[in-house]
Order: structure tokens, then C-alpha cells, then sequence
């Protein structure tokens, strides 16, 4: 039997074909459909009718490592595509560098040293990073994260649902409270399970709930105030 390749063996492999860029956009929406628990089955089915059969199951296989890989000795809470991503997709485009790990887990032990928080939020999450380290130190909080790169918040919503963290994420920007798309990760009625809901920008708690005003107070002459502040780290 042919032993298990690294999750990025798989999808360097699948790249060569069918691109990298795409390959690995598919790749994160196919496990986005698998976790939502028969929710987009439809869409599912129509990324794999893009790929010949082999590769429809080397993407599998590419998922199953990915697990093996995230698993992390039993310890978890291991970013599965930061390092990836960063290698061989984005190159720094956009400033798009990740905070290494460790300064992640420094940042989240000053912001909540002792775990007692109810939330955290990121609003330029990446690939959750700092929504993992903060689970380094209590798994109990609610994560919200908002990136305005769609790769980014696929892969920080799956890391999230994978490890088992409640929360939310949205593809939206944050400077502009311009929403695009967004995910809760939920416990399954039935199955007691984490599992991915898309959701609408009504749902949402990262887009910020501006409060309704007379349209003549976005005028120049008079300057707009009442707008409640959204915390960074913890809200």
C-alpha cells in the first residue's frame, strides 16, 4: 500500500494540471461542503465534475493528510495551510507574511492571559492563527474572524471546524464593513456536532450593526456620531 503523502505533495501534484491557484480554491470549498454536513452537496458535485476521476480522489486522499497532519500528536489547534499558502500561492502579495506561531501565542497569553474572555475576534484573521493560539489557552471561547481574501477565510473557518472551535467568520472587509460571504461553525441539532452553516450579513456578528440616521447626517456640513466602535481582539 502506498504510503500517506503530505497534504501539500497532494495538491502540488493536483496543481501541476489543473493550476495551483484553482486547484487549491477547490480544494478548500470541496472540504467547506464536506463539513457542512449535506448542506452543499449540489455545489459539491459540481467542483469534482471538473476533475477526472483520479484526481477527484487524489483530492480526497489530499484531505485525509490534511487531517493526519492537523492532528498534531493528538495535541491539535495546528494551522494546516498558512505555511502552504504563503510558499507557493500568495508570496507575500499583498503583505499577506502570517505571524509565526509563537508570536501568535505570546499576543494571545498578554490579551487574555488566564483563558477567562467569553470571545476573541480577529479582523484580519489569515489563516486563524491567532483564533488557535487563543484556543492554546481555553477552547471554550466563541472565535470570530474576518479576512478580505476569500482563500483566507476558507481556510481559517475549516480550521476552526476541524479543531472543534465554535464561531464565525466572514469574507468581508472590515475598514469598509463590506460584507461578501460568512460561515458560523454550530453544533449540529442532532449529531451534536461542529459543523459549517453559511450564513447572510444580517446574521452576522463581525459586520458592524450601524444605527439607522436621517440620510442628512452623512451631508459634509455635519459630521456623523453615535457609531458604536468594534474592538479589535475581544468584544
Amino acid at each position: 500500500m502506498e504510503q500517506l503523502k503530505s497534504f501539500s505533495q497532494y495538491i502540488l501534484q493536483i496543481g501541476y494540471k489543473y493550476g495551483l491557484h484553482s486547484v487549491f480554491e477547490d480544494f478548500l470549498e470541496m472540504v467547506v461542503c464536506s463539513l457542512s454536513l449535506g448542506a452543499k452537496e449540489d455545489r459539491y458535485h459540481e467542483i469534482v465534475r471538473s476533475y477526472e476521476k483520479p484526481d477527484a480522489c487524489l483530492m480526497a486522499e489530499a484531505f485525509g493528510a490534511l487531517v493526519v497532519e492537523m492532528d498534531n500528536n493528538g495535541e491539535g489547534l495546528k494551522d494546516g495551510f498558512g505555511d502552504f499558502y504563503m510558499e507557493y500561492l500568495s508570496h507575500g502579495h499583498n503583505g499577506q507574511f502570517f505571524t509565526p506561531e509563537p508570536i501568535c501565542e505570546m499576543m494571545a497569553r498578554i490579551l487574555n492571559p488566564a483563558g477567562y474572555r467569553e470571545r476573541v475576534a480577529d479582523c484580519c484573521c489569515g489563516s486563524g492563527r491567532m483564533l488557535l493560539a487563543a484556543a492554546k489557552i481555553s477552547r471554550n471561547l466563541l472565535f470570530f474572524g474576518a479576512d478580505i481574501d476569500r482563500t483566507c477565510a476558507m481556510m481559517c473557518v475549516i480550521n476552526l471546524c476541524l479543531n472543534g472551535l465554535l464561531g464565525e467568520v466572514c469574507w468581508m472587509d472590515t475598514l469598509m464593513n463590506r460584507f461578501y460571504a460568512g460561515w458560523r461553525i454550530e453544533l449540529h441539532p442532532e449529531h451534536g456536532v461542529p459543523y459549517i452553516r453559511e450564513i447572510s450579513e444580517t446574521e452576522s456578528y463581525m459586520v458592524l450593526k450601524l444605527p439607522e440616521k436621517k440620510p442628512e447626517i452623512f451631508s459634509k456640513q455635519q459630521p456623523v456620531t453615535g457609531i458604536p466602535q468594534q474592538l479589535l481582539f475581544e468584544f
